[in-house]
């Protein structure tokens, strides 16, 4: 298993799963059948709606799956949070390599060098980039500085996952700023506080160390918290319940 440690904005590493080969396959075969089928209903449909004598709907449909599978790779990253069809069901996103979210360009470039990462190609292109690359990274990550990978199931879950709001109707917020913070923030203490649990490796106390001290700094709190994992679970409780 061949891993990747992006720092993220909170200065915290965190370590990820890079995306097998056998995973970018078959989520990009998922993508290619998704098109096709559409492919196959536009046909059907324009077949008994338009002349079937018409050239240009002819070589409009003809183009249309290539067309539109860069489309749909593009929209669907953009507004899914680097995730396709066949990411999402492989479980694995693209990510920028700096632990920051890709940007509109950086998607751009991913989808213009599908044209020689998989189209011209064939695949074969695609796949030998990532199978020898370090970060195994194909032609388009390299140019757009992203990665595609695993996304552990916990860390899939939303916030409210974590505790059930029915048991904290009459809880009072502890601390009453945590509604300041964004969310993609706690998401981050989140998962750090669930990879600590099914795993307190030294790597993953330390992020836990320094989530705390952010926090702390973030929140000016004077004291220091005396348990580090009681304190950012009471923040995420706080944050919970000021947010609902």
């Amino acid at each position: 298993m061949e891993t990747i440690n992006i720092r993220t904005t909170q200065n915290v590493v965190i370590n990820y799963e890079l995306a097998p080969l056998r995973d970018r396959f078959v989520g990009l075969l998922i993508d290619i059948l998704v098109i096709f089928v559409v492919h196959i209903c536009l046909a059907i449909f324009s077949s008994y709606v338009f002349s079937s004598e018409s050239e240009l709907l002819s070589a409009l449909i003809q183009y249309f799956g290539v067309i539109a599978f860069f489309f749909y790779t593009l929209a669907m990253e953009i507004f899914n949070n680097g995730q396709t069809l066949g990411k999402r069901t492989m479980g694995t996103k693209v990510l920028k390599i700096d632990g920051s979210e890709p940007r509109l360009s950086d998607f751009l470039i991913r989808v213009l060098f599908q044209m020689i990462d998989f189209l011209l190609s064939m695949g074969v292109l695609g796949a030998i980039f990532i199978a020898t690359s370090s970060n195994r990274q194909r032609m388009g990550d390299r140019a757009a500085n992203t990665v595609v990978v695993k996304m552990n199931v916990n860390n899939m879950f939303n916030l409210k996952d974590i505790l059930k709001i029915s048991t904290i109707e009459n809880y009072e917020p502890i601390f009453p700023d945590i509604k300041n913070i964004k969310e993609k923030d706690m998401l981050v203490v989140k998962n750090a506080l669930l990879r600590h649990r099914n795993n307190p490796s030294t790597n993953n106390v330390a992020m836990i160390n320094k989530l705390t001290n952010k926090m702390v700094l973030l929140l000016e709190i004077k004291d220091k918290p005396k348990n580090n994992v009681e304190f950012l679970k009471t923040l995420i409780k706080d944050y919970i319940v000021l947010t609902r």
